[in-house]
């Protein structure tokens, strides 16, 4: 899902917010116009209204209404907001009788029922309309390949072309038998990928789905042509045509701004309780160590790209000649228990995570997560083989399941089995559960070198 997508829907929240306190507002003043014995002042009035509002957010995302997707259906999202609004209104009816609480006439709580209805479904017009608007500019546009040429290939490319309300831009259209110049086309500017060819293999579609899943494109495929294994997918109908979007992890939508926002909450956290150990590791590498820099900086591959890795350095400064030689003697990510490259105070580094540390600014800045699987090198990466390659589908982290599993005394088809398992079964008491253990394993010491 485009980001901007994932954006505009977030920001929904808060608009929300806003226009329900907005309803309730008018219909205070409205009542203010026929009841004058009796009626709370403003400020009061204002505290329980943004008490009651988060009611009215909750049930418009049971309703789905917060959920990214390509074009807003104007009757749809109408018809979900009067059902979250009415759901709503009775839930705070019921509170205000239960608590017996000093109310006024309850009439207000109807005017504001219907007020919320009007605001919120107006501003969802407008708001859809100005990303249709968006989209004739290329802001916000989904860059897709289609695959197929023939029959219903054809009616999707159609549509999508005559409306462009969809958001979609067709980059690509490709026969499925040239998956080379297939796998080619993805890694250039394309967001996502249509399979639409009723000719296409289960092998070759399989193929194409791990190959975008490993870098974060979407996929979808019209029903009845997909029939190998997917962890989860969902059903949707675009451009009138009913498909299926293969979702490999939660991680898509919402639950990557939970991720996202627990990431940044807690690495600030993290980056004020530390700070006295950052102190002291930096003065501890510079003095043991000073014919080399503090930070040890490498390339790492992330979410469909390569970024630039920081730990505290913990080997001697020509350490990197050595590694493909390791490679080719030990194999892919290797763990040497004592390894003749690290120094003494690199030791006791690892052995505590404390080089691990400068990860927090990765994490800020958007490149790593806490939790996930360990960024490989590239040159790690071009021996893995198609299923490890799954490992790569999300933000990399500082810490994950293998490292409460056991650390470096796993080894690596487990390592990969691990990090599969989180992606396809993720959820944030999961990521709060792995961040408390690893806690406890690095206090312990326990499988670092």
């Amino acid at each position: 899902m485009k980001r901007s997508k994932i954006l505009f829907s977030a920001l929904k929240v808060p608009f929300d917010y806003m226009f329900v306190v907005g309803a309730f507002m008018l219909a205070y003043f409205t009542r203010l116009q026929t009841d004058y014995d009796y009626i709370w002042n403003f400020n009061e009035f204002l505290k329980f209204t943004l008490v009651m509002a988060p009611i009215w957010i909750l049930f418009f995302a049971l309703q789905k209404l917060y959920i990214p997707s390509e074009k807003g259906h104007t009757f749809e999202e109408a018809s979900r907001i009067i059902i979250g609004s009415l759901a709503a209104t009775l839930i705070s009816i019921s509170y205000i009788f239960l608590s017996r609480t000093d109310f006024f006439s309850r009439l207000i709580i109807f005017y504001a029922l219907a007020y919320s209805i009007l605001l919120i479904s107006t501003y969802r017009i407008v708001a859809n309309l100005l990303q249709s608007y968006l989209y004739k500019f290329d802001i916000g546009v989904i860059r897709l390949a289609i695959i197929g040429n023939r029959g219903i290939a054809k009616l999707v490319i159609n549509n999508l072309k005559t409306d462009l309300s969809w958001g979609y831009k067709i980059i690509k259209t490709l026969d499925h038998n040239a998956l080379e110049k297939i796998q080619s086309v993805i890694t250039s500017n394309i967001d996502e990928v249509i399979m639409a060819d009723p000719y296409a293999s289960d092998k070759q579609i399989t193929r194409i789905l791990n190959y975008c899943a490993e870098r974060g494109i979407g996929f979808k495929v019209i029903p009845n042509l997909f029939r190998a294994q997917t962890a989860k997918v969902d059903l949707q109908l675009i451009a009138g045509i009913p498909m299926i979007e293969y979702q490999r992890t939660p991680l898509f939508g919402w639950g990557g701004i939970y991720k996202r926002i627990f990431d940044i909450i807690t690495s600030i956290i993290l980056l004020i309780i530390l700070s006295p150990i950052y102190f002291l590791a930096v003065i501890g590498v510079k003095l043991s160590s000073p014919n080399g820099p503090i930070l040890f900086r490498q390339k790492r591959v992330g979410l469909g790209r390569q970024f630039s890795f920081l730990k505290f350095r913990t080997m001697n400064p020509d350490a990197h000649k050595l590694h493909k030689k390791y490679i080719k003697k030990y194999g892919n990510m290797f763990k040497l228990k004592n390894d003749p490259r690290i120094y003494p105070l690199g030791k006791f580094l690892r052995k505590f995570s404390i080089d691990e540390l400068p990860q927090i600014f990765n994490v800020l800045k958007g490149d790593m997560s806490l939790i996930g699987p360990r960024p490989p090198m590239p040159e790690e990466v071009e021996h893995y083989n198609e299923w490890q390659r799954k490992r790569l589908g999300v933000k990399p982290g500082i810490t994950g399941l293998w490292q409460v599993s056991g650390r470096s005394n796993v080894d690596f088809d487990e390592w990969v089995r691990l990090d599969i398992y989180y992606i396809e079964n993720w959820t944030l008491w999961l990521d709060f559960v792995i961040l408390l253990k690893t806690i406890w394993v690095v206090v312990r010491g326990r499988g670092a070198y």
